[in-house]
């Protein structure tokens, strides 16, 4: 089973989100912070994505 290190950006997101909701931040707020977690694993989503993509090397060499 492979596991991928959590981003810290997704950390530092989560846990501002924690913090807010702690401090009861109204709604807006929560908000916004919710929609900081989603772009961020979306960003290292993609980032992932396209290093496996770089590192990728073909499994057939087809010459003609």
């Amino acid at each position: 089973m492979v596991i991928y290190p959590i981003p810290v950006e997704v950390t530092q997101a989560r846990i501002q989100l924690v913090v807010d909701q702690n401090a009861k931040a109204p709604p807006s707020t929560i908000n916004q912070d919710l929609q900081a977690v989603y772009h961020a694993k979306a960003a290292a989503l993609e980032a992932a994505i396209a290093d496996m993509q770089s590192e990728e090397t073909p499994a057939v060499d087809v010459k003609v």
